[in-house]
């Protein structure tokens, strides 16, 4: 769909960055609830299957916070303004 071409406004790193942390965090509490909560086997299962997808998500957070981090240091020389290098980050500019 090319919605990083469509939507230039938005800092597309950080929105999948986010999007990563809030999935994990929204799996591992309902994970959390279907094991405490309810003692049936199916339950049991979906809280098993729930912390994988926490786990899931939370190796893509790791590699898209390494990524963004390389980025973030690779930007960072001293020959390019400022206002360029903040604007290069939230439009979706360089090697990510």
């Amino acid at each position: 769909m090319q919605l990083n071409d469509k939507w230039q406004g938005l800092c597309w790193p950080m929105m999948d960055f986010l999007r990563c942390v809030t999935a994990a965090l929204i799996y591992f509490a309902i994970s959390i609830t279907a094991v405490a909560k309810y003692s049936d086997g199916a339950s049991k299962a979906a809280g098993v299957f729930g912390f994988f997808a926490t786990i899931v998500f939370a190796i893509d957070f790791y590699l898209i916070f390494n990524d963004v981090a390389k980025f973030l240091k690779q930007g960072d020389s001293a020959d390019e303004p400022t206002a360029h290098k903040t604007e290069a980050r939230c439009w979706g500019q360089g090697a990510l």
